[in-house]
């Protein structure tokens, strides 16, 4: 019989030898494209080779615009002109800027970072200025506002004795005022403000950002309504000077925010829709991300269960697709990124191109003889793991069983006569107290209407459902049903919680047909987890076995 627990694993290693044959592949079919920028570029200067580079990135081909970046920065020497080693300098940091937009972060940090040796060696404020932003923006892309402030400070730092970095200062301000709002300083976002009011320019641009830093301060210091007026007076600024979607789409999810702070679901909907229909149109995924989120909490607000999680789900499958697109785009610039270093002697020595055949060559065979050892070692180990199957799926079966027992049991047919400690070991004595006022017909009564609603709502699968909200739906109060529950099924409100969402959860993972397409978060947050983490714990010791393995087994 096949085993099903490892046939993922043997899968995810046949899948990786695959990957590797198509990036080889992919590598091939893009070797007459670079090709072609090599001989373009050829014979031309330091100057000439980066304005190919910029034409390309300017009309939005970027791979063929990091090879002539890549080519500009690889003839970095000690001996060439100090205008040269500036434009190797803004190779590096135009890499960097398109490695970013397409999210592929790693590979940006290593071209900043680069970027930022040359222009301190060789002292280039205004590109260090715009290095430390780009930094920034790459820890506040990912939510760590914290160190994002801490580059934004060091550019901030530098733009100020800079006349030429003016406009650069006040992005670097407009950065500044965001992410010091997002981790809840607001009196050092209002002092950024007032530097960039002290800082002014005569464009669109900042007069935009200026009347958007002014909503977002008043919106954290919960002053909605006078928020939502420079929001506003910036969505018709925007309009008036044809400033492009991004802007719009800005003040869309800005205000979207607002109202779903107020509780105010329809008008939040009313923007999040409109900007959920741009970014499928211009296929902007993250703006489409961001709007599917909200707009799933404004249909809980609601009270749209069916919808919001329509949405949740629609967003919850982008997440993840996001996520693997970019996992590809790594992989296969970091091997263009390779070949184009490898080859950028091509550039100004075309007479090698037989030597670089051949080294092509012999790349192949190392291809070949790395996936002919590759396959032997996954061999080897599929014979050593088969072994192991027998004893870890009967292991398995038998776990599955008996959660089977346990999911079909009944809370009381587990309850014992005394109440059951709480975490720290020790019985509240208020609750004590309150049990010695319940009558066994009380208590009996109670746990009746406890179960009743547990057994025909999901209100328990609701992240903010706690013990005052049983309380509410039985009419009783929270003492009284914790003295219950506590005598009646010998644990605390919190284990006989965790018993029915981890039931649910197992009914969840075994429903192929209304969840198979949800993910392990997904699932825990459904039954009302909100730590993924929190929610394995949890079930793992329930049943003794992750909920990956569980839905794998549910489904033979």
């Amino acid at each position: 019989m096949r085993m099903i627990t490892y046939l993922p694993q043997n899968k995810h290693r046949f899948a990786l030898l695959l990957v590797l044959v198509l990036a080889y592949c992919a590598c091939l079919a893009n070797t007459s494209v670079k090709s072609d920028v090599y001989r373009q570029l050829y014979g031309k200067s330091m100057m000439q080779a980066f304005a190919v580079a910029q034409a390309y990135e300017t009309k939005g081909d970027k791979t063929k615009a990091l090879a002539a970046y890549s080519a500009v920065a690889c003839r970095y020497a000690a001996d060439i002109s100090e205008p040269d080693k500036r434009k190797c300098a803004d190779a590096l940091y135009h890499s960097a800027e398109i490695y970013y937009s397409d999210r592929l972060y790693s590979l940006a940090m290593n071209q900043y970072l680069e970027a930022l040796k040359l222009s301190e060696r060789h002292s280039y404020p205004l590109l260090t200025t715009q290095i430390y932003m780009g930094i920034g923006n790459l820890y506040s892309s990912n939510g760590d506002y914290e160190m994002g402030i801490r580059f934004y400070k060091q550019a901030d730092s530098i733009a100020c004795s800079s006349v030429k970095a003016k406009v650069v200062r006040n992005r670097v301000l407009n950065n500044l005022i965001g992410a010091t709002c997002f981790v809840g300083r607001i009196s050092e976002a209002e002092k950024y403000l007032l530097a960039l009011q002290q800082n002014k320019e005569n464009t669109p641009e900042y007069h935009f950002n200026e009347l958007m830093c002014k909503g977002l301060i008043l919106n954290f210091k919960g002053l909605h309504q006078k928020a939502l007026d420079y929001y506003r007076s910036a969505l018709s600024y925007a309009g008036r000077n044809k400033l492009g979607d991004a802007c719009l789409e800005a003040v869309n999810s800005c205000m979207a925010q607002i109202f779903l702070d107020i509780h105010q679901p329809d008008s939040a909907i009313f923007y999040l829709e409109e900007n959920a229909d741009k970014s499928v149109r211009t296929g902007n995924t993250d703006l489409l991300a961001e709007s599917l989120h909200n707009l799933s909490e404004a249909y809980r607000q609601k009270g749209d269960v069916a919808k919001a999680m329509r949405y949740k789900t629609r967003y919850v499958e982008l997440r993840d697709s996001i996520y693997s697109k970019g996992e590809f785009n790594a992989m296969k610039n970091a091997q263009f990124l390779y070949e184009a270093e490898a080859n950028s002697s091509k550039i100004s020595l075309l007479t090698q191109e037989k030597k670089n055949r051949e080294e092509m060559i012999q790349m192949q065979w190392r291809w070949i003889l790395t996936l002919i050892l590759t396959s032997l070692i996954v061999i080897v180990l599929m014979v050593v793991l088969y072994r192991q199957k027998a004893l870890l799926r009967t292991a398995y079966l038998e776990l599955y069983n008996r959660s089977q027992e346990y999911l079909n049991a009944k809370p009381g047919e587990t309850a014992i006569s005394a109440a059951q400690p709480d975490g720290d070991g020790s019985t509240h004595d208020a609750e004590k107290e309150v049990t010695h006022l319940l009558t066994t017909d009380q208590r009996i009564s109670l746990l009746q209407e406890i179960e009743r609603v547990m057994g025909d709502t999901k209100e328990y699968c609701n992240s903010e459902f706690v013990i005052e909200t049983l309380a509410s739906l039985v009419g009783s109060n929270s003492r009284y049903v914790s003295a219950a529950i506590n005598e009646g099924y010998g644990k605390n409100f919190r284990s006989f919680l965790n018993e029915y969402r981890i039931k649910e959860a197992m009914r969840r993972l075994a429903d192929v047909e209304h969840y198979g397409g949800y993910t392990i978060k997904a699932i825990s947050e459904s039954v009302g987890y909100k730590s993924q983490a929190n929610f394995i714990s949890v079930f793992t010791k329930v049943t003794g076995m992750k909920p990956s393995i569980y839905q794998k087994l549910s489904k033979e």
